[in-house]
Parts: structure tokens; C-alpha cells; sequence
């Protein structure tokens, strides 16, 4: 990955944009406070964080497994006058964070590349957001380019601590790329939709132990 950002250093959105994609926007305004602690995982060089700021979400965090990613994003933002959002070097698979430290996670297109890699990497990083989110009224939102038949077995999982909460297929835009899915040893079929990506919400209840 600091290969790839190195040789393309423009900002990059996988799937959808959150300025141009009115679904993906307000599925995160319904579920997301302007002051909940939000984190974006495997942001890479997406305009997600600043996007979300603009949009009034004050407490934003973006994490990358590659430096690259995140120092061109510390530029980024110290040019655009030092927009305080938090940019961290991390692996998804092992979060650096507490138990519980945050109250939203939104993750476009990590989860499909670590499927793709390894299945066991994609349900470590499903644990660490499980984790990591707040135990009761935390929201988790994955886009992907996976349908509900493929993915939800993969996402329903009772011991991830969560219940699908919405499910919305998003009309893809006209020039996107998308990641290969990964195979059915991952519990998601082989196959990518596609005429839509697909959003969905998983949230918390207090009755969720």
C-alpha cells in the first residue's frame, strides 16, 4: 500500500463518496452524532474524514496500515488551514484503541481487501471493530461492492455483538474501482454485484452483551 500511494498520492475514495452518495450520507447522519467519536478505518487517501467535517462530525479519526497514506493526509489537511482529525498508522486486525473508545466505525472497501488476502484477516478485523465499538448504541457502517446473500452470513455473527440494522443498495457511480471479492471460504461467495455497491448499518442495543 505505500507503494500504491507513493506512485497515485491523489485523494482516492473506494465505492462511494460520502458529498455525492445521499444514502451513504444520511445512513451516517441517522446513526452518527455530530460529536460521537467516529472512526474510519482504512481510510487511505479518501476525502471521507474531511467530508464528514464539513459536515459538522467534530471528533474523527482515520486509520491506515500504510505511513504513506496517512502523512499525505497530514498534508492535506495542514494545507486546507490544519483540520483537526486525527490520522493514525494502524492494522485493522489489532487495534491500538480500548475497549469501547468508539460510538461509530465506517469502513469502505478494508474489509473486501482483507477477504480477498486471507479470510481469518477479515474476521480478525471484524472482532477488533467489535471491540472497539461502544458497547450499547455503537453503529458500525461497511459499503462494499458484496450482496446481503454473500456478506451477511459473514456479518451476522452473534458474537460480533450486533444486529443489521439497514440494508441499502447503492447505484454505482459510472467510473469506480471496485476490489475482487473474496472466495466462498470467506462466507461471501465469489462473485462482486455488479449494478450496485451496498451499504449496511449494523448497531448495537443495550440488550447486546
Amino acid at each position: 500500500w505505500d507503494e500504491r500511494y507513493t506512485y497515485d498520492p491523489e485523494p482516492f475514495d473506494w465505492f462511494q463518496r460520502y458529498s455525492t452518495c445521499g444514502a451513504f450520507r444520511d445512513a451516517v447522519r441517522e446513526c452518527v452524532k455530530k460529536s460521537d467519536q467516529v472512526l474510519l478505518v482504512g481510510a487511505g487517501t479518501s476525502r471521507l474524514a474531511e467530508e464528514m467535517y464539513a459536515d459538522g462530525f467534530s471528533n474523527l479519526f482515520n486509520l491506515d496500515i500504510s505511513r504513506v497514506a496517512c502523512k499525505l493526509l497530514d498534508e492535506r489537511y495542514e494545507r486546507a488551514g490544519g483540520l483537526p482529525i486525527d490520522n493514525r498508522v494502524g492494522d485493522a486486525q489489532a487495534l491500538s484503541f480500548n475497549d469501547g473508545s468508539f460510538d461509530a466505525i465506517i469502513d469502505k472497501g478494508t474489509l473486501d481487501a482483507l477477504l480477498c488476502a486471507d479470510p481469518a484477516a477479515g474476521h480478525a478485523m471484524l472482532a477488533e471493530i467489535s471491540r472497539v465499538l461502544r458497547s450499547s448504541g455503537g453503529c458500525f457502517v461497511h459499503v462494499t461492492d458484496c450482496p446481503p446473500d454473500k456478506r451477511l452470513p459473514l456479518l451476522q455473527n452473534a458474537r460480533l455483538r450486533w444486529k443489521l440494522h439497514r440494508h441499502v443498495a447503492l447505484p454505482r457511480p459510472l467510473l469506480v474501482h471496485h476490489l475482487p471479492v473474496a472466495k466462498a471460504a470467506a462466507g461471501d461467495g465469489d462473485g462482486a454485484d455488479a449494478a450496485s455497491h451496498h451499504m449496511y448499518v449494523l448497531k448495537r442495543t443495550a440488550a447486546l452483551h
